[in-house]
């Protein structure tokens, strides 16, 4: 979620209003004429996050990508000691690359390049539209699969909407980018 978006939801919504904007589970607004662009050193950054998350991820899924579960146990837990740097136990801060071979090795540098490009597809749509004072940024919970249930094949036909792109975190939320007057 993003909570600096949230913040400025009461002072931009009115600006929804006047341009005919509604979004459902809507989560925050910014205008993008008063936003900076995103640095390439800062998308690294966190598409590095993102993709020791991932990695994380498989260690507590039995190694299987986007997986709907997670078993937190003694065995997932020395699973992260073995293939992870990690913080207190929990929290990646490194991979242990001299432990990992074969296919492991390979779907772990293939988790970090799908985080990689997920960041830096939402981060250079962001950038695009960066001061640019027609162009108003909504971020709502309808993100991935919501898309279809909360009607955004309906809301991608509206004249205000130029493009959407799932938050690279949680793929639950969305950013929408809108044409305002």
């Amino acid at each position: 979620m993003d909570l600096g978006a949230y913040a400025k939801i009461d002072d931009l919504s009115q600006i929804m209003k006047d341009n005919g904007i509604s979004v459902p589970r809507l989560r925050g607004l910014r205008l993008m004429k008063d936003e900076v662009a995103v640095t390439e050193e800062e998308m690294e950054s966190i598409a590095l996050e993102n993709g020791l998350l991932a990695c994380k991820d498989l260690c507590d899924s039995d190694f299987q990508l986007n997986a709907c579960g997670f078993e937190l146990s003694a065995r997932t837990k020395r699973l992260r000691k073995k293939f992870l740097i990690t913080e207190n136990g929990y929290w990646p801060k490194g991979i242990r690359w001299e432990n990992l071979h074969g296919k492991l090795r390979k779907l772990f540098k293939f988790a970090l390049k799908i985080e990689r490009k997920k960041v830096f597809e939402q981060m250079g749509t962001f950038n695009k539209y960066v001061g640019r004072e027609d162009i108003l940024y909504i971020h709502a919970r309808i993100g991935g699969r919501n898309w279809s249930y909360f009607g955004g094949p309906e809301l991608a036909k509206q004249p205000w909407f130029i493009e959407k792109v799932d938050d690279a975190f949680d793929c639950t939320y969305c950013d929408i980018y809108a044409r305002i007057k």
